[in-house]
């Protein structure tokens, strides 16, 4: 999937996205993806749709999996670790 759309196809590379965090704080997760796009990484949210409707954050529920290129994941970490 490219990190640009999230139409299901594999990109170019054929590298399908990794997660390099969990959050299940909606705003949290904003701020990590607007810190890593600011640093230049492709990232986007993968959210679990329930939590989302819901608003639930139990059992998984409300999970947002922050998505990087497999070739960016040790760059993006060094980002986590300096905002930390």
């Amino acid at each position: 999937m490219s990190l640009g759309s999230r139409s299901g196809e594999d990109d170019v590379a054929g590298d399908a996205p990794v997660v390099l965090a969990t959050m299940y704080d909606p705003v949290e997760a904003e701020i990590i993806v607007s810190k890593l796009r600011s640093a230049g990484i492709k990232c986007y949210l993968r959210h679990e749709a329930a939590g989302v409707v819901y608003g639930l954050t139990v059992d998984g529920m409300g999970q947002q999996d922050i998505m990087v290129r497999p070739q960016d994941l040790e760059e993006a970490q060094a980002a986590l670790e300096q905002s930390a």
